[in-house]
């Protein structure tokens, strides 16, 4: 009788994780407020290139797959955090959004300029740079980097780089810590 109900205490446990986990996954999109909530913060959304992108980095916290840049909570508030790609891929994103391919970001940016994609009104592109795999951090308020969906090998994937003159498209280590950016399906 003790197995029988130990083992409905960790069947109910289990399924109330699991329930929790699925929950704060969901948020609620708003599209006359341009707005997607969720239980970390409310994140300001923006039409670029025929989809709905977040207008603001990701702020969820994953524990060994995410760090504020220079291990300083100040910079993910203003910033939001960095992220392995690995945990950039693997559920990140809220139900019905995803991690943007390299087309999905072409297609958003086009020819506008970088001076635009800055802008609040429109991507709100904040160069919150990176951090190498061995811990050093680089490129806070020169560049911005995202991962996207696509891996190029086993150890690397694409991130796009953007610097107040260039947006390129280039392949790096899956372990440096980049912002990432969701694109509703």
């Amino acid at each position: 009788m003790k197995l029988f109900f130990k083992t409905i205490a960790i069947t109910a446990i289990t399924l109330f994780t699991l329930t929790a986990c699925d929950q704060a996954n969901t948020c609620d999109f708003d599209a006359s407020a341009n707005t997607l909530s969720c239980s970390e913060k409310t994140y300001r959304t923006s039409n670029l290139g025929g989809k709905v992108w977040l207008a603001e980095n990701m702020a969820v916290y994953i524990p060994d797959s995410s760090v504020c840049y220079g291990n300083d909570h100040v910079n993910c508030d203003a910033m939001g955090r960095l992220y392995t790609w690995t945990a950039a891929t693997t559920g990140l994103c809220p139900k019905g959004w995803t991690l943007p391919t390299r087309q999905d970001f072409k297609n958003a940016f086009g020819n506008t300029s970088v001076a635009t994609l800055k802008d609040g009104s429109s991507f709100n592109m904040q160069f919150a740079g990176f951090r190498y795999y061995d811990g050093k951090f680089a490129d806070k308020d020169i560049s911005a980097s995202f991962w996207t969906s696509d891996s190029y090998d086993a150890s690397r994937a694409y991130l796009v780089r953007v610097t107040d003159s260039t947006i390129t498209y280039e392949h790096f280590n899956k372990n440096i810590l980049a912002s990432v950016r969701c694109v509703k399906e």
